[in-house]
């Protein structure tokens, strides 16, 4: 059984533990399963390996408490266990031996293709203001925290209407409105153009890679996107880049929850998140959260989740 670390990290490092990440194999399914939970057979392909080998490096894993797994009828997906994510020294270890992986471009390009195909099925039920969590007094609760005018706020995740980018084009100088879908920004540029709002600019690209320069905002919003991020580390470090020094990055996305169905019924990748994640996520940037707040849902016909709204300063 393993010991818990003194430093209060979940994992502590044993002949076991090394073992497991020693072969190459397991190391790429660690990086591959820090993108998103995968199934065995999604593994398999990926890798192009058997599917009994695939059973055999998660078993290793798993019994080393690196992996946790869950069930949606017959299917088992396995991501990285909260333990892995939280031995923060141990995971930084990991994620050094990735960098040198013979084939990681190939095989993060496999990943990245499935992802994209999951993102095609489930984006038409993509829809900001009414997620599980985009319940009005969630949006209430992240506005009242930017009454301040600002020079230049970026949406990422815009969604469907780019509502939340009009709002901000009432008070800010200038508001990029961000999305990855092709139709979603071409449906906000036109809703600009017919309500005559010259403020406001649309660019269509993927939320970890955005083509504006760093620290050219002073507001960065991502609300109810994170969770549909195939690496929300990636896609924070994004935001904080985009911030200059001084600038907020208010986050708005679903509290930690179990409700498996989000995951087929909206193309969720992540089920949410506690301000205990958020802060490993953003450990290694140049920012630091300045509120963290969890705001239930309000009494309505519609019952939704409750959301986590995070301020974070660049420093």
């Amino acid at each position: 059984m393993q010991e818990k670390s003194s430093t209060l990290e979940p994992l502590s490092p044993n002949l076991e533990l090394f073992n497991a990440i020693s072969d190459e194999t397991r190391l790429k399914m660690l990086m591959i399963l820090s993108h998103s939970e995968f199934t065995v057979n999604e593994l398999k392909e990926i890798l192009d390996i058997h599917q009994s080998n695939a059973s055999r490096h998660l078993s290793k894993l798993s019994n080393c408490k690196l992996l946790k797994d869950r069930r949606e009828g017959i299917k088992a997906f396995y991501g990285l266990s909260d333990d892995l994510y939280l031995s923060h020294k141990l995971y930084d270890m990991i994620s050094k031996a990735w960098e040198n992986l013979p084939d990681r471009a190939l095989v993060e390009s496999r990943v990245e293709d499935l992802l994209l195909e999951r993102r095609n099925t489930y984006s038409p039920k993509f829809h900001k203001l009414s997620e599980a969590g985009g319940s009005l007094k969630a949006q209430i609760s992240l506005f009242s925290h930017l009454m301040v005018p600002f020079e230049h706020a970026i949406d990422i995740g815009c969604g469907e209407g780019g509502d939340l980018s009009f709002m901000l084009a009432n008070r800010c100088k200038r508001v990029t409105a961000i999305d990855i879908s092709e139709t979603t920004v071409n449906g906000v540029k036109k809703i600009a153009r017919e309500k005559g709002v010259e403020n406001l600019t649309a660019l269509c690209a993927d939320m970890r890679k955005i083509p504006l320069p760093a620290n050219s905002a002073d507001l960065v919003l991502m609300s109810q996107v994170l969770h549909h991020a195939s690496s929300p580390q990636e896609a924070l470090a994004e935001a904080i880049r985009l911030l200059s020094p001084g600038g907020t990055l208010a986050l708005l996305d679903l509290a930690e929850h179990q409700e498996e169905e989000l995951r087929e019924s909206h193309g969720h990748l992540w089920l949410g998140f506690s301000e205990e994640r958020i802060r490993f996520l953003l450990q290694n940037l140049p920012c630091e959260i300045v509120s963290s707040e969890i705001i239930q849902s309000e009494i309505s016909a519609e019952k939704k989740l409750p959301a986590i709204c995070i301020l974070v300063k660049k420093k």
